[in-house]
This record gives structure tokens, sequence and C-alpha cells, in this order.
């Protein structure tokens, strides 16, 4: 199950970066203020790269909260 979870993850952000960027892509092209897009390109692709962590913890059944960090172990 855990294969099928990471290739239906894996195919969802495909579509999800196809169905933002192409028209995004097709706007900045044929749009007379399309050139004013590209100021946005930053924050479009932080919001993909934040939606495929979020896909990509789901897929692998991980919290949302970051991983304790090695060099401060809870624990002495």
């Amino acid at each position: 199950m855990n294969i099928s979870r990471k290739a239906f993850a894996l195919a969802a952000g495909v579509i999800l970066c196809i169905i933002v960027v192409t028209p995004f892509v097709m706007a900045i092209k044929y749009l007379d203020g399309g050139v004013f897009f590209i100021l946005a390109s930053p924050l479009l692709i932080w919001l993909l790269l934040w939606a495929g962590k979020k896909l990509e913890r789901w897929a692998c059944n991980e919290l949302d909260t970051p991983p304790p960090d090695p060099d401060y172990p809870d624990e002495p």
C-alpha cells in the first residue's frame, strides 16, 4: 500500500504542477501585462514546493512537524 500511496502522491504532484504552471506561463506569454506575473513566480514556486513537501509527508505517513535535531537529543 505504501508504494501505491507514493505513486499517487507523485502523480498528484505532477498533475498539480501542470495545472498550475501551464496557465501561468500562458498568461505571461499572451497577456499585455503578463510580464508583471514574473514578479509572482517566486511565490508560485515556493507554494508548489510546499505542496510537494506536504504530499511527500502524506505518502510516507510522517507528521507535519519537522524531525528532531540529532545534534540536540532530548535524552542524555
